[in-house]
């Protein structure tokens, strides 16, 4: 008997199975691969493959011990049975999924080390970008900032109508919402956000003040994604994944009740008295198809609508007419195919069209802009490497508008924002349309004198043609860069940039249609230095001086109505300093800029978006499961032009303004603390966020404007957010 038991013992440790199974990450259920996967005490191992699968083909039956030990997650262990495993799924949980990485500036873009570019990863957990918003955490970066409630972005002490909007390269009225909270685009659809604010390269035009991009992301092809949300101003989604082995799509869409959270916050608060409602919605949706091994085809559909008005709790002067009498509305949408060729090792050719239609209402007390345009844009550009130290590229830039213009509004000859309650000259309403077209074409070159040369020259050029007003520019621009060491970038340019004037200044009924285009020069130098040295932690400063000489700036006239008869100087230094050490990330970025105009009659002053200090304070602190971060701005406040007095015009009944010095008074400076708290619940195949946003900690008043009483006695302020607490929760798998 004895010798029976013994047998069965030796056949039973004999005995072997087979153990299988798939390596994934907790939560976002990310397949990890080249990862060891060890079974105790029998010391056998297996590796994780590209989808997360290993194998362990002979393991002795009995008692085992299954062990992950990977750097950045939790030690998995799991005791069992050997031949109880089976198909072993293994969810191996990551130490942190609160990484908070300092807004760090990468070179996406390599054409321009004057611009700077966010990734997804960066923007998505950027302090003060209100739930990673792309474009708020772009005004982390220096010398920008938000106009107001409006949908305009200041940079560097340009006027908004002098910056340049874009999604995919293409050119869309607004890329912000109103209020300032997020961009057009869901966060998890966009690839990366680009700042150009001086000294840009060729490739785009039209704006002498710099230009602000989106970039969509290609849907992911592994597996089917999603994420929604739902907070106290907004809500929104995405679903993304592949059709087929070839093509992947993504949807996203997103909807926002600010306005009537607003509305009920003024209607019940008696010192709420002014403040701007912005409503908006977007819509974005991508589809893209590896057509064969040389052509990728992807098009893109982007389509958003902004309501604003001022939210008035007591009347202004007890005048009954100023009581929710503004009114701001502006919707576009774009389909935007492109065609991306591999021509062969040296060539590429990328080919695009956007096709739109944008409609922007302004209402002001029976005042009004309305303009609907038909849109189509054009770019195609042939990248050349032809030998490893010169490349090029050549392409074209092309827009056509077809519009519709309604207008009811006095013909404005004063400077400085003070308007009369009726026109000193005369009273334009009228119905029109116009066609525009926008032809443009450029090349770039990068030239290095030998392979392992330090210096770039990168001599480029630009011509435009304007239909609106028959002009044709030339625009050389010159770009150096020089890699002093692996840690040391050094960088300068210089060139002329060239934009249309506005309709409204060029028409030949409401303008003047021998207005020419405002141009400029713009000269900029700098450095970035990465103290680093290949750690992940430490030091990183980026610091840039910028000139800007402006030219043939519009302004109106008594007799042309509008004329060329201004200039404009912009100059300024711009510091971005960031710092990260263990669980704590920071960033300090201060912009000091003098931005002047000049007009023959009114003399020199400041430009009504003069803001000399933009400073920003960023920070963020992680613990396994949590993210505190927080960022405190502080603007120094736009001009604006006082009112001194009023004089009652009896044959009209009305009041007239006697208007101080242009732009010789400040409002108050712009000071916001927003902090944010999020805490992650993390389960096998999707994770939960809570989070708590609040925005304008201290309840700043931050004046954007100022509405007068009829007799112009008495003023208020209008305000921009107050303080807005949200609590929300965001689930993605």
């Amino acid at each position: 008997m004895s010798f029976l038991f013994g047998l069965l013992f030796i056949v039973s440790a004999m005995a072997q199975v087979e153990v299988k199974g798939i390596l994934i990450e907790k939560g976002t259920r990310k397949a990890l691969k080249d990862v060891s996967i060890f079974i105790l005490p029998h010391k056998v191992k297996a590796v994780s493959d590209e989808k997360g699968n290993f194998n362990f083909s002979n393991v002795p039956a009995g008692e085992c011990e299954v062990i992950v030990n990977l750097s950045g997650y939790k030690k998995y262990e799991k005791k069992t049975k050997c031949e109880a495993l089976g198909d072993l799924k293994i969810y191996l949980e990551k130490v942190f999924y609160t990484g908070f990485e300092t807004t760090v500036t990468t070179k996406v873009n390599k054409r321009d080390d004057q611009g700077q570019s966010l990734t997804q990863e960066e923007f998505i957990k950027a302090p003060g970008s209100f739930g990673g918003d792309p474009v708020r955490a772009a005004q982390n970066l220096p010398g920008v900032a938000a106009n107001g409630a409006s949908a305009q972005i200041i940079v560097q002490g340009a006027s908004p109508e002098d910056t340049s909007y874009l999604i995919n390269g293409h050119r869309v009225p607004i890329v912000f919402h109103f209020g300032g909270l997020s961009s057009v685009i869901v966060p998890e659809a966009v690839e990366r956000v680009d700042l150009l604010p001086s000294g840009y390269g060729p490739e785009y035009s039209r704006a002498i003040g710099g230009i602000i991009g989106l970039t969509t992301k290609a849907p992911k092809t592994d597996r089917w994604h999603g994420m929604a949300y739902v907070d106290l101003l907004n809500t929104g989604g995405l679903v993304e994944g592949p059709i087929d082995d070839k093509s992947s799509f993504l949807m996203a869409g997103r909807y926002s009740y600010i306005g009537q959270v607003l509305k009920a916050v003024a209607k019940n608060n008696e010192d709420l008295e002014l403040t701007a409602a912005p409503t908006y919605y977007d819509l974005t949706s991508i589809y893209k198809n590896k057509l064969n091994e040389k052509n990728e085809f992807r098009t893109t559909f982007v389509a958003s609508k902004d309501e604003l008005e001022l939210v008035f709790n007591k009347p202004v002067g007890n005048d009954p007419s100023l009581r929710g009498d503004f009114y701001n509305r502006t919707e576009f949408f774009r389909f935007i195919p492109q065609l991306v060729t591999e021509i062969n090792s040296k060539h590429r050719l990328d080919n695009s069209v956007a096709i739109g239609r944008d409609n922007i209402l302004v209402n002001i007390t029976g005042n009004y802009l309305d303009v609907n345009s038909f849109v189509i844009t054009q770019r195609s550009e042939l990248t050349s490497q032809w030998t490893p130290t010169y490349k090029t590229y050549v392409g074209l830039d092309n827009q056509w508008n077809d519009s519709r213009v309604g207008i009811n509004l006095p013909v404005s000859t004063e400077i400085g924002g003070v308007r009369g309650p009726f026109s000193v000259g005369e009273e334009k309403k009228f119905t029109t349309e116009a066609n525009q077209t926008l032809l443009g074409a450029y090349i770039r070159q990068e030239i290095k004198t030998s392979e392992d040369s330090k210096w770039t020259y990168l001599p480029n050029f630009r011509a435009d043609h304007f239909s609106i007003n028959q002009e044709t520019h030339l625009q050389p621009r010159f770009q150096l860069r020089h890699q002093w060491d692996s840690s040391l970038l050094l960088r300068g340019a210089w060139g002329k940039y060239v934009q249309p004037p506005r309709p409204q200044e060029s028409s030949a009924k409401y303008g003047n249609n021998d207005v020419r285009s405002p141009y400029a020069f713009h000269t900029m130098v700098g450095f970035t230095k990465d103290f680093k040295e290949g750690s992940t932690q430490g030091f990183e400063v980026t610091n840039n001086y910028f000139y800007k000489e402006l030219k043939d700036l519009v302004n109106p006239d008594v007799q042309k109505r509008f004329v060329n008869n201004g200039t404009g100087t912009i100059l300024g230094g711009e510091v971005q300093a960031k710092y990260r050490k263990d669980n704590w990330s920071s960033q300090v970025v201060y912009t000091f800029l003098k931005s002047e105009r000049h007009t023959p009659g009114y003399g020199t002053r400041p430009s009504e978006f003069d803001q000399t200090h933009n400073l920003n304070i960023i920070g963020a602190y992680n613990l396994e499961r949590w993210t505190f971060s927080g960022r405190l701005r502080f603007v120094t406040g736009n001009p604006y032009t006082p009112v001194m007095g009023a004089t009652f015009d009896a044959d009209n009944d009305v009041y007239i303004p006697t208007r101080g010095s242009i732009y010789s008074q400040r409002f108050e400076a712009f000071k916001q603390l927003d902090l944010r708290v999020d805490r992650k619940f993390i389960y096998d195949t999707w994770i939960l966020t809570a989070y708590l946003d609040i925005l304008n900690v201290t309840n700043s008043v931050n004046p954007q404007s100022i509405e007068y009483s009829y007799d112009y006695t008495q003023n208020k302020k209008v305000r921009g957010l107050p303080i807005l607490p949200t609590i929300g929760v965001k689930g993605e798998f």
